[in-house]
């Protein structure tokens, strides 16, 4: 080239890169017009997962400082510092936890465009001039990419830090600059507070050093010190992660070892079988089976649509004859070590398991879509120039059209066939974060209870704002009440779930009355509030009063038996009203016993049973308040070979841990054995 052409070459070059970078601005826009379109609305709520990082940023906004996080199984913490950098800048909101989300998964498309330019940089034809721009486009109408972008949890983090890792990386390995390395060391150290599907990037960074020396034959002294930056960086970033894990050994494997396919009393065969399968399941996935969990995506939709799916196959074909090309090596080493967590682990979504494999499936795509092009010139241009045009024109068609279609499908099935699924607000707890948002509300000194939703619902604690005075019974078996209401206090029932609390609480304060309902889906109330002022005390009214007392602790004030004879086989309804004495840091499992006439089965008069915390575990003895009431219903079923005869019942309490019984004292009652015994039922042959 004449020196006088250079200027017009690199003003056609620059025009050039003027170009993409604005074309890569419009993939992005429609990329952020997908993650943030209705962001409000859709999901309908946070759900479980997502509402666990509220609680988190609001803890971290209090104060804390996380390197771990334990709850929930345990979870890397940078996700929950970028919900509480959203909270200040939106407000706590679910709103912020998705839009952090869906920031996360706009910032990944252009760091796929960057990464896909770096490895297809020395490829000819439209791979090395436009293969990032497709990958990035793939990206941007990707349904997977989407609905993992809006829903609200850190394993969107791994595609965004994947790429920029091996972006730095590849940059590094092609220009031999020291800054690419300590910058692929920063990114590569702070993914380890992502997601544990990250973990896989150091092996991915490993052998992308060595596919490089493989190809060029030799491993340089260049390279060992490039390698250690990297390895030193990341590690000095993961420190302090590192001595967490350290000196919480369990933590770091937890999860891991719950999801596990591999099981240590499986046999060998067993766990080869498991993971074959698990192997199988994670790669329809892709194309043709996906998750069937109805709160996370459209129930049995592949995570790539049939147009992304064969240009992926046609990828993946290119890539496997070009493999002596260390790019198309690490692409596909890329493609099969992060499938590795979906592979192994045998529980919760696939999709989001490998998620990793995302922008690796992007630039397959890209390969699959861009190489035919070139291939069809190379192979017919001698023979028939007109022909290569018109079919490199006729599979320009195809791609674009391939891609509208893509982008129509993605937003169709998200914001249309998902979004119209009625059950989305349960899936997304709409109505325990309605319950929050209500009590959160309420003056700070009211008492408040809620049955049948639990206050440790991370739902009901993120949107209460992380209100610790909430008192959580399950009212289908209990009902949890103040002796006497030393504050107001309000009740916040599920009618659907729990059909007793509002009937029993009027006839015990009949000075209550209902002072809120709310709907979430059609016209029933899906919650509604019962207000009992400051300074009344409760109307109880046992069939029974009996006075008893377990250790100064637990007080019995009387009981309800719903019939006085029955038949063997049927089942026999105590209602138990039981008083807090004192306050209690032990567990104490309650215990019923059916007695009668000698059982020739166990050489005693015991009968039945049934042991169980109070109020079924839902309400145990450490969530019990001073002079709190707790009415208990505990059932015990007569056994078909119980004889006819006069039966007793019998309680008491015994130590979870240490199985010792708690003496009982009473005036109104024999006791034996700390056994407190009941009033006489009969059993008769017949109705």
């Amino acid at each position: 080239m004449a020196s006088s052409d250079l200027p017009l070459a690199e003003s056609q070059a620059t025009r050039v890169r003027r170009v993409k970078w604005l074309l890569l601005a419009a993939v992005v826009l429609l990329a952020a017009f997908f993650r943030l379109h209705r962001i409000d609305n859709l999901p309908p709520g946070d759900g479980y997962d997502p509402a666990f990082y509220g609680i988190d940023a609001l803890e971290i906004l209090e104060g804390a400082r996380p390197v771990f996080l334990p709850t929930n199984y345990g979870r890397e913490p940078l996700f929950s510092y970028a919900v509480a950098l959203a909270f200040l800048l939106l407000g706590a909101s679910t709103r912020a936890i998705h839009v952090t989300s869906a920031v996360f998964g706009i910032l990944a498309v252009p760091a796929v465009y960057l990464v896909a330019e770096e490895l297809f940089a020395e490829e000819d034809g439209l791979l090395g001039r436009f293969g990032g721009l497709v990958a990035a486009l793939m990206m941007a109408v990707s349904y997977w990419h989407l609905n993992w972008s809006r829903y609200g949890v850190r394993a969107i983090l791994v595609p965004l830090f994947a790429a920029a890792t091996l972006y730095f990386l590849w940059r590094g390995l092609r220009t031999g600059a020291l800054l690419p390395f300590l910058l692929c060391g920063v990114s590569l150290g702070v993914s380890m507070y992502t997601y544990q599907a990250a973990r896989m990037l150091p092996v991915l960074v490993l052998v992308g050093f060595a596919a490089v020396a493989w190809d060029r034959g030799a491993i340089t002294r260049r390279d060992w010190r490039h390698f250690l930056i990297v390895a030193a960086v990341a590690m000095l970033i993961f420190a302090p992660l590192g001595v967490y894990f350290a000196t919480h050994p369990d933590s770091s494997f937890h999860r891991i070892r719950d999801v596990l396919v591999i099981q240590g009393e499986q046999s060998t065969l067993s766990n080869l079988r498991a993971v074959l399968n698990q192997t199988i399941d994670a790669l329809l996935t892709f194309s043709f089976v996906g998750d069937s969990r109805p709160y996370s995506t459209i129930p049995g939709r592949p995570s790539l649509n049939p147009f992304f799916s064969a240009l992926f196959l046609l990828g993946i074909g290119v890539s496997l004859t070009r493999l002596r090309k260390p790019n198309h090596l690490f692409l596909l080493s890329w493609l099969g070590l992060m499938l590795v967590p979906a592979v192994l682990a045998g529980q919760g979504s696939a999709a989001k398991r490998a998620i990793g494999t995302l922008p690796a499936v992007a630039m397959l795509i890209a390969v699959g879509a861009l190489t035919p092009w070139t291939y069809l010139q190379r192979w017919l241009n001698d023979r028939s120039p007109a022909m290569v045009e018109r079919l490199q024109a006729t599979w320009a068609a195809v791609v674009v059209c391939g891609f509208i279609y893509s982008g129509v499908v993605t937003y169709r099935d998200y914001f249309i066939r998902w979004a119209s699924n009625p059950n989305l607000p349960t899936h997304f707890e709409a109505g325990v974060s309605a319950i929050g948002d209500y009590i959160g509300d309420l003056p700070p000194g009211e008492q408040v209870y809620t049955s049948p939703e639990l206050p440790s619902h991370p739902a009901m604690r993120f949107h209460s704002g992380l209100r610790d005075d909430i008192r959580g019974y399950n009212g289908r078996v209990c009902l949890a009440l103040p002796w006497e209401t030393t504050a107001d206090t309000t009740f916040v029932i599920v009618p659907g779930k729990d059909d007793d609390s509002l009937e029993r609480l009027g006839q015990i304060f009949p000075r209550g009355q209902v002072t809120y309902e709310q709907a979430i889906v059609g016209s029933q109330p899906h919650f509604v509030a019962y207000r009992i002022p400051a300074g009344v005390r409760a109307d109880l009214d046992p069939a029974h009063r009996l006075t008893a007392r377990w250790a100064d602790r637990i007080r019995l004030l009387g009981y309800d038996l719903d019939h006085d004879t029955h038949q063997p086989g049927s089942t026999i309804e105590l209602t138990l009203y039981y008083q807090d004495v004192a306050p209690m840091e032990t567990r104490y499992t309650a215990f019923v016993h059916l007695l009668g006439p000698d059982n020739p089965a166990t050489g005693t008069p015991l009968w039945a049973q049934n042991d169980s915390e109070p109020c079924y575990g839902f309400y145990p003895t450490t969530s019990w308040h001073a002079g709190e009431v707790l009415i208990d219903r505990i059932d015990v079923r007569v056994p078909d070979d119980a004889p006819a005869g006069t039966y007793r019942l019998g309680t008491g309490f015994y130590d979870t841990v240490t199985q010792e019984r708690l003496p009982v004292v009473s005036e109104d009652a024999p006791t034996e054995h700390d056994v407190l015994t009941l009033g006489a039922l009969r059993v008769t042959d017949t109705e």
